[in-house]
């Protein structure tokens, strides 16, 4: 009997360290947003999960403003848009990372996401307010 508990217990950590997100590594990059065209950048946190900020905006959506006037914190207001932490917070999962956050510069609000890789140059991204969620897939940026 103890046996069997003890190979149940090392099956469900083969299986629970099996099915863990892919690697920081594999997002780390330049990703651009398909409603805006903008890059960002994501990498390492520094704890082994992904953070991303935004690296690039084109004038024509900025309207040539370059700082994050939108944000609901007043004290931010005055940071540049480059440099914004965009993604953070995430955990592993089985399909890719969970329960992070993003934050939306356009309108200062930030939302519930997710990330999952769907090839070399393809990021689902989920942001989700409430019950509502919504998806976009990322491209790749071949030039960073």
């Amino acid at each position: 009997m103890p046996s069997t508990v003890l190979v149940s217990i090392l099956s469900y950590l083969f299986l629970a360290v099996g099915a863990s997100a892919e690697p920081v590594d594999a997002l780390a990059g330049q990703w651009r947003t398909v409603r805006h065209g903008a890059l960002v950048e994501i990498t390492d946190c520094g704890d082994g999960t992904p953070c991303g900020t935004l690296a690039r905006v084109e004038d024509r959506v900025s309207g040539g403003q370059l700082h994050d006037v939108r944000n609901r914190q007043p004290d931010l207001r005055g940071r540049p848009l480059i440099g914004v932490p965009i993604l953070w917070g995430f955990s592993p999962d089985g399909e890719g990372w969970h329960n992070g956050r993003l934050y939306n510069p356009d309108d200062g609000k930030e939302f519930r996401a997710r990330l999952e890789l769907l090839s070399s140059t393809r990021l689902r991204v989920t942001a989700c307010f409430g019950p509502l969620c919504r998806s976009q897939v990322w491209t790749r940026s071949p030039n960073p």
